[in-house]
């Protein structure tokens, strides 16, 4: 067991877009600041693919597409951190975490879904403005081919009504390439290599235990406050396992998603844009509700022709002619990624369980109520009516779970319940009967909304951030 004797200011878990701007508000105020991380090397390939029994092939792909990526944070990842689940769940100790198989798709929640959440508005409207201009948001992406398309048959369509269609705000953004500009200041250390697996609050100070990935020696470091960013998943598995909650139920949100390859009529024949990055995807967002958030988002963007193998098993044909045939049908084909809002739900929860010698498996259960399922049903009927207006045929229907959008598992203490309360936040991230814990990602969301959180994850991780240095400012007034 070592110890890291330098005692900092700050200690942020995690990574991703939630830890490094948790951190930068703190590291840009002078603080000394340190970021433990498991910090894999996403580019890392293994000679040969392991496979986990908890970590297979979904119908969807994405799973195929992370382990194509990076095999070995995929291998590492479900080994140190071990999920037992009735769906499929994606999980990265890569630096950068999953921001870095992010493709940059990102918007903005209006005030009553920020309310429905939990989230001042006020406060992330702010952060808002701040995050854009950090990371330089493009506001004014041109369509590609398919989505001027799609955007002039939408004039006048009388589906219009219900639906809002826009440009998203896309960016190409990596928080692993930020951290190295963060490297290169001297309040700023990077710990990798790290797994935390237990924190505990002390008088003075808080201890964070970790252990060497590579070579699984303990370590325990100490600061004065301690931000938790290692995203709802393993911060929830981290707090249970730091009070010892075992075999407690607590919340687990992820969004329903119907996949659905269409082939795009009015393309036939015309000319794609040929440099793709520079174009953009049209989006469609609801101007329904439902419990104060959007009923449904939905992408749309062309085939990527190296995915075609993805295709594949949907066409009941050999794969000797299928295979041409998509390479033919590829430049007309859009998908509608459709995506439906999450609510906590009895029937929805995780919770650590005990194994028999050092590792612990977080046990996620995940079941729609009848309500929900009808619900999507008739959204997704209104929706493919709304698609064949569009021009576009739909060619096949495959449901499924957002794997890499997750929240819940530490309540908001706006809770009535008791049994919640030992495991909740307060409005400024603060931990339930904790003095120095603060929890900056996805993890106290009451609801998660239909459309992409990595903008707000990040806009709320700056304000946690800000509340932090308020109460250091804070102390060091009262000891002058």
């Amino acid at each position: 067991m070592s110890t890291v004797n330098n005692q900092f200011d700050v200690v942020v878990v995690g990574s991703g877009p939630a830890g490094v701007h948790a951190a930068y508000p703190l590291i840009k105020a002078g603080l000394r600041v340190a970021m433990i991380d498991g910090g894999l090397d996403s580019k890392k390939q293994e000679e040969k693919l392991q496979e986990f029994p908890d970590a297979k092939l979904t119908k969807s792909g994405h799973y195929y597409d992370f382990v194509k990526e990076s095999s070995y944070v995929f291998n590492k990842t479900y080994e140190l951190l071990p999920i037992k689940s009735n769906i499929d769940i994606i999980q990265s100790l890569a630096r950068g975490g999953l921001s870095e198989v992010w493709h940059g798709i990102c918007d903005f929640f209006s005030e009553n879904e920020l309310v429905a959440i939990g989230l001042p508005s006020g406060e992330i409207k702010r952060e808002y403005k701040e995050i854009s201009k950090l990371i330089k948001l493009n506001f004014r992406t041109p369509l590609d081919l398919h989505g001027r398309l799609l955007l002039e048959k939408a004039k006048g369509n009388t589906h219009r009504k219900n639906s809002m269609y826009q440009v998203p705000l896309v960016f190409p953004y990596r928080t692993n390439s930020f951290i190295e500009e963060l490297r290169r200041l001297k309040n700023f250390v990077y710990l990798p290599n790290q797994l935390v697996y237990s924190v505990k609050e002390k008088r003075n100070h808080v201890e964070i235990q970790s252990f060497s990935i590579d070579k699984k020696d303990e370590s325990t470091a100490r600061t004065s406050f301690l931000i938790l960013a290692a995203g709802s998943i393993n911060t929830t598995r981290i707090i249970l396992r730091s009070f010892k909650l075992y075999n407690y139920k607590t919340s687990f949100l992820t969004k329903a998603n119907y996949f659905v390859p269409c082939l795009h009529l009015r393309s036939l024949g015309k000319k794609n844009d040929s440099k793709k990055g520079k174009y953009g995807q049209l989006v469609i967002s609801s101007k329904e509700s439902n419990r104060g958030v959007d009923s449904f988002f939905i992408q749309l963007y062309r085939l990527n022709p190296l995915f075609l193998h993805k295709g594949l098993p949907y066409i009941s044909i050999p794969k000797i002619i299928a295979l041409p045939l998509l390479s033919v049908l590829a430049p007309y084909v859009v998908i509608a990624d459709i995506k439906f809002p999450a609510f906590e739900s009895k029937m929805t929860f995780c919770k650590l369980k005990k194994e028999t010698g050092e590792k612990d498996t977080l046990e996620i259960s995940f079941k729609e109520t009848n309500k929900d399922i009808l619900r999507h049903k008739r959204e997704y009927n209104k929706i493919r009516q709304q698609l064949w207006s569009l021009g576009l045929f739909p060619l096949r229907t495959i449901f499924g779970y957002i794997t890499s959008h997750y929240a819940g598992g530490v309540f908001s203490k706006q809770t009535q319940k008791k049994t919640q309360k030992m495991l909740s936040v307060d409005k400024n991230g603060k931990l339930y009967k904790a003095n120095k814990i603060y929890i900056a990602d996805s993890s106290s969301w009451k609801i998660l909304p239909a459309k992409p959180p990595t903008l707000t994850i990040m806009a709320n991780a700056a304000r946690v951030g800000k509340n932090v240095l308020k109460r250091i400012n804070k102390n060091k007034d009262l000891q002058k």
